[in-house]
């Protein structure tokens, strides 16, 4: 097995890949237009065709929703304006945030007990002591406070007992626990409350792409010494940050959610989100897979545990999207075995248009797309032409037409030969396909297909339509709360008038 035949989602590391499109006057310029060495392709003619395969769109358009602010009343499911209710019991984040405090929190410790070494623990009575210090409760009040810590999923027994006791037994916070199951952060409680699949996608998609967005704007202004290039940042660093913790802990409401009665359509969407966010949260956690052996693992054993079950990212691609094809690093076996519970889940018929909508974060892959129901059919075109426009080169004097390296890997997917052009046209815009349409046209000189090489390097690029409607959302969300405040001090006014 060469480092060629090895799919697309083996990489050196993840970053998403932003468009390289600007937004001005609500108009589009291309900064990136299609490679042709016969023909100079600039920004599509208004004159084109108004079907769906010539439109052009902001970029602001590629959406990233509004989570809190507006109700999605086209969809069949109610979106919640808010998260569910996130604490198992009454004043559960003031004191897990103060168990958890760098400063003066409860002391977690590498621990030893007959030869073998317990990382990252604490014994029942310092929490107890802990909390009757801190608290002011009694150790009775302590020790029952432990247990439903345990109940709720966000401390384990390690060592010595498997209930909350006073007494030199090991515990540990379950976000401490190492795991390749990267959304065990927390157990989910399975009393609380979940959102729709689809929309709990978009927003865990939503949120890390924000925060490896926001950090690596910091990065760049606090130290740019330390940068490469505008897209590198520092995974670890980011690794460390309180908000990436939160986000860590957030992704365990995937444990809950129900997939059963998904339509196909909202299958699609919640996958293709949900690869998109393991993959970044993959990377921010374990760090770029340097090797073909660590790019092995990562692919196929880091995952999030979703409706009991846990998928990788393989699973996800190879299994679900891709109907459970051959991996085209392994083509004598299937992603999933016959009787694998996640072969419910996979899509009925595959469309190689999902491989422009899935990133693995490398210069060669395209950017991460947040999808959802409405207008998905819309984005996966979109996304498709905005890749190929920016990867396909014709060079019409040797006759040749190279092609991502997509195209070879997963040539399954599409079709072959002189098809596969055709195909490619359809997504070009009117210069290209011109190009392109006269050399088929030549019935005896078939064009020849060449595939690019992959660059594996990585880059943290992300659409700055994200960041535009977080702050546009974080906006109004101040101009309520100050409106809200106005209110409460006219009615204190009043009152004290009276």
């Amino acid at each position: 097995m060469t480092e060629e035949t090895l799919n697309r989602t083996s990489v050196d590391s993840l970053s998403s890949n932003t468009d390289t499109r600007t937004e001005l006057d609500n108009n589009i310029s291309l900064s990136s237009p299609i490679h042709l060495e016969s023909v100079t392709v600039g920004q599509p003619s208004t004159g084109s065709s108004p079907s769906l395969k010539r439109t052009r769109r902001k970029i602001g358009e590629q959406v990233v929703p509004d989570f809190t602010v507006e109700r999605n009343t086209n969809n069949n499911h109610t979106i919640q304006d808010q998260e569910p209710q996130m604490e198992p019991f009454p004043g559960f984040i003031e004191l897990y945030s103060s168990l958890r405090s760098p400063t003066d929190g409860l002391k977690v410790v590498d621990r030893r007990r007959m030869l073998k070494t317990y990382p990252k623990c604490f014994t029942g009575t310092e929490a107890i002591d802990w909390m009757t210090k801190k608290r002011e409760i009694s150790r009775e009040q302590a020790q029952d406070l432990g247990q439903r810590l345990i109940s709720a999923g966000i401390i384990q027994p390690v060592f010595g007992s498997d209930s909350f006791c006073d007494g030199d037994a090991f515990f540990r916070f379950q976000e401490d626990d190492d795991s390749n199951v990267l959304n065990l952060k927390r157990i989910w409680d399975s009393s609380l409350p979940t959102r729709h699949p689809c929309d709990l996608s978009r927003e865990l998609l939503t949120k890390i792409a924000l925060l490896c967005e926001t950090y690596r704007i910091q990065l760049a202004a606090d130290r740019p010494q330390d940068i490469l290039s505008p897209y590198e940042f520092d995974y670890r660093r980011l690794s460390e940050t309180e908000e990436f913790r939160q986000y860590s802990v957030a992704t365990a409401e995937l444990q809950g959610v129900c997939l059963s009665g998904l339509s196909e359509k909202e299958r699609l969407v919640f996958f293709i989100n949900i690869y998109n966010a393991l993959c970044l949260h993959a990377h921010i956690t374990h760090g770029p897979p340097t090797s073909f052996f660590k790019r092995w693992i990562f692919f196929r054993s880091l995952c999030y545990r979703i409706a009991g079950i846990d998928f990788s990212l393989d699973d996800i691609e190879h299994g679900i999207l891709r109907c459970n094809r051959f991996p085209p690093s392994l083509r004598f076996m299937r992603q999933f075995r016959s009787d694998d519970p996640k072969t419910r889940y996979m899509l009925s018929d595959i469309d190689g248009r999902i491989h422009f909508v899935i990133s693995a974060g490398t210069r060669s892959d395209p950017p991460i797309r947040i999808l959802e129901e409405e207008g998905v059919e819309e984005e996966l075109h979109f996304a498709t032409e905005e890749f190929l426009n920016q990867s396909v080169r014709i060079v019409k004097e040797q006759n040749e037409v190279i092609l991502p390296k997509i195209f070879s890997w997963y040539s399954d997917d599409f079709p072959q030969s002189t098809s596969l052009l055709r195909w490619v046209e359809q997504y070009l815009y009117s210069d290209a396909s011109k190009v392109l349409e006269s050399m088929l046209q030549d019935k005896d000189r078939v064009p020849n297909i060449r595939y690019e090489n992959f660059d594996w390097r990585s880059e943290a690029r992300f659409n700055s339509a994200i960041v535009r409607r977080k702050r546009k959302r974080l906006e109004r969300e101040r101009q309520l709360q100050a409106q809200s405040g106005r209110r409460v001090e006219s009615i204190e006014k009043e009152s004290n008038d009276d």
